[in-house]
Formats: C-alpha cells, sequence, structure tokens
C-alpha cells in the first residue's frame, strides 16, 4: 500500500508524453541529442577567461572525447566590473562581475541558433590583496561554469526541438 502512490506517480509521466531529453530513449534517434552535443566543436575563445570556458564547454559538450564535427559553437565573451559597497573612507567592498556570452551555432555555412547568455556574481573586495583576488577569481570561476552549464541546456533544447521537428516530417 505505500508504494502504490509511487507507481501511480511512475503512470501518470508515462502517460503524459514526459521523455527525458538527454536519454537514449529519448525523441528521435538513440541519444539524438547527446550525439548532437557530442557532434559541436567549439572554436578558440580570447583571453584566460575563454580559454577556460571553452574547456568546461567541451567537457560538457563531449564527456567521452573528440568524435567527428558536425557543428561550430562560436562564442563571443565580455566582462564588466560593477563596484556596490562602498565604506566610509570611499573604497569599495563588493563588485558584482557581469560576464556574457554572445554564441552562435554553425552548421556548415547556416547559422542554427544564436543566443546571448549572462551570469553576475558577486564577490568581496578586502583589505587583504590576496584575499581580494583569489576572491574574484572564485567568481569568474562561478560565472563561467554558470554560463557553460547554461549553454549546455540552451543547445541541448534547440536539439531536442530540432529532432522533434524532424520526427514530425
Amino acid at each position: 500500500m505505500r508504494f502504490l502512490p509511487m507507481f501511480a506517480l511512475c503512470f501518470s509521466l508515462a502517460a503524459c508524453g514526459f521523455t527525458p531529453m538527454y536519454g537514449s530513449q529519448g525523441v528521435g534517434t538513440s541519444g539524438s541529442v547527446v550525439a548532437s552535443l557530442a557532434q559541436v566543436d567549439i572554436r578558440p575563445i580570447a583571453e584566460r577567461r575563454g580559454m577556460v570556458l571553452r574547456q568546461q564547454l567541451t567537457e560538457k559538450l563531449r564527456p567521452s572525447g573528440l568524435s567527428g564535427s558536425r557543428y561550430d559553437l562560436q562564442v563571443r565573451l565580455a566582462a564588466q566590473t560593477q563596484e556596490l559597497g562602498v565604506r566610509k573612507d570611499s573604497t569599495t567592498s563588493r563588485a558584482n562581475l557581469i560576464l556574457t556570452a554572445n554564441y552562435t551555432l554553425w552548421d556548415g555555412t547556416a547559422r542554427l541558433s544564436r543566443d546571448r547568455v549572462r551570469a553576475v556574481v558577486s564577490y568581496n573586495i578586502l583589505d587583504d590583496q590576496y584575499a581580494t583576488i583569489a576572491s574574484e577569481r572564485d567568481a569568474e570561476s562561478r560565472a563561467l561554469r554558470q554560463i557553460s552549464d547554461e549553454i549546455r541546456t540552451r543547445l541541448a533544447i534547440y536539439f531536442e526541438r530540432a529532432s522533434k521537428q524532424q520526427a514530425a516530417r
């Protein structure tokens, strides 16, 4: 009797047409979203932040390593620092790091998708210069992780919708 509500929930999810986006039993061919993500080649991104973002995207899109490339992902990264808190001596005590990534997904010469992802993270500006640098680097790392997660999610949604459209034809 205790398991009856759990079984009812499982059957109701199956009846509503719920399918996992990343699963091998998803829409279209087996693992079409995962396979499409694995075929995305990330073009080099300028500066150190760009190199870190490219590495994170590569790990998230191609976790099993390199495979054939069908798509190109071009990312432009911009950073801005916004000072927030001001102490009595007119020095800043808190700041926001705003990273904006504009990305375009290409299939040869055709543009498939284009979007903008933005991450805003805060960090403390301390009296100790080393602690401030460590705090800023941690904020940068969190922002880059957020951006790479969001780009992966948006690409997965794009590929899932494209496979549904292709299956409907």
